[in-house]
């Protein structure tokens, strides 16, 4: 099924000159993957780095499944679980920091790159959640 754009290029090709909507096209997906690859990794930078910052220094409880076999590995201690919650935060934060640097720089193949490992690092979340 082709998409609106390339209808909308080919019926009105007399109007509009092919350049101008294909450059729209690149600055749509250029706009798209610079915010998504800030998105993806800032909201899981944030996350994470609050949780550890909260538990280590705010004095917020951890609500352990410690009793629980159906509950991931990083459950059986505070220390353990406050690793793996720093880990995966610092992770995400040098994604963002690279998805930052890449978009203020105007580099489209290393905003990709970030989008990608951004992916990447929560399907590696997901894979570490089930591990029992």
């Amino acid at each position: 099924m082709r998409s609106f754009f390339f209808n909308f290029r080919f019926k009105y090709r007399k109007i509009l000159p092919f350049s101008l909507i294909s450059l729209n096209e690149n600055i749509l997906n250029k706009i798209f993957f610079s915010f998504a690859a800030l998105l993806a990794s800032g909201i899981f930078t944030y996350s994470y780095i609050r949780e550890w910052v909260g538990i280590k220094f705010l004095g917020e409880k951890i609500n352990l499944q410690t009793g629980n076999p159906e509950a991931p590995y990083f459950h059986a201690s505070e220390n353990l679980y406050l690793t793996n919650t720093l880990i995966f935060g610092l992770l995400f934060l040098t994604i963002f920091i690279l998805a930052v640097y890449a978009s203020w720089k105007k580099k489209e193949g290393l905003v990709f790159l970030s989008f990608v490992l951004s992916m990447l690092c929560i399907f590696l979340t997901m894979v570490n959640g089930a591990i029992k």
